[in-house]
């Protein structure tokens, strides 16, 4: 299931219904701490990050055993959460097996909607979700969907810009950024949305990497259609080809 960004009142009802009446709780660190509240009174298992695979497979081997089991990710499941695991895993099992374990993926509130409306509204027409992490995509396929994207003139919402192992990923990024967006383009720096420490930033093209980038930050960048105004990041809902017409 989503927790969703972070703050637990970004939670959905359906989401806090199937933690309350689970027997077990299952996730990375870091996700557990942020519904602390929810689960004091439970029992839950902690893993590391990079053990997605080892997360899906001991929750579906508790499921199998007969209890109800919540296996928690940031965001959206299948927004580079655990969904993509958990199939994994049942479908590394017998057929009868996998089938007979009850599976309800719960949707969660995404990075990229929170940290929108914070802002303005910046993705209210097409866009774009483009992880910079190389973990699980080679940098060669994130650079072409990077420019594909930004060439089709959508906004982009960039997640994990930079951790320590990857320090230079985002100024590559922004390289490519440059090439399509003018240096006045409109661009948001979000960090922890829905969370105490949140801060929201507006920028430029130009100016964005004066700021600093980690792995709980999230960028959007405009279209070409996109504007500063009053503090705000605004996107029309009309292109500006159908507003002349």
């Amino acid at each position: 299931m989503g927790i969703g960004p972070g703050g637990l009142d970004y939670l959905t009802r359906r989401a806090e219904r199937a933690i309350r009446g689970c027997d077990i709780v299952v996730g990375y660190r870091l996700y557990l701490e942020l519904i602390i509240p929810l689960i004091e009174d439970k029992h839950y298992l902690e893993f590391p990050m990079g053990a997605e695979l080892e997360r899906a497979q001991e929750s579906v081997r508790l499921a199998q055993e007969g209890k109800r089991v919540a296996l928690v990710t940031g965001g959206d499941p299948g927004i580079y959460g655990m969904a993509e695991p958990v199939y994994r895993a049942l479908g590394e099992m017998d057929e009868d097996a996998a089938a007979a374990v009850n599976l309800e993926v719960i949707p969660g509130v995404t990075a990229a909607t929170a940290s929108a409306a914070l802002i303005g509204t910046p993705l209210i027409q097409d866009f774009a979700v483009i992880s910079l992490s190389d973990r699980f995509v080679p940098w060669e396929v994130i650079e072409k969907r990077l420019r594909n994207t930004l060439e089709a003139d959508l906004a982009v919402v960039i997640y994990e810009p930079a951790s320590r192992h990857r320090p230079s990923h985002m100024m590559k990024a922004w390289r490519i950024i440059s090439e399509y967006r003018k240096a006045d383009g409109p661009v948001a720096i979000v960090r922890d949305a829905t969370r105490p420490d949140e801060t929201a930033t507006l920028s430029t093209v130009g100016g964005m990497m004066e700021l600093p980038y980690d792995m709980k930050t999230t960028v959007i960048i405009g279209n070409s259609a996109s504007y500063l105004d009053r503090g705000l990041f605004l996107t029309p809902r009309e292109h500006p080809d159908v507003a002349q017409g």
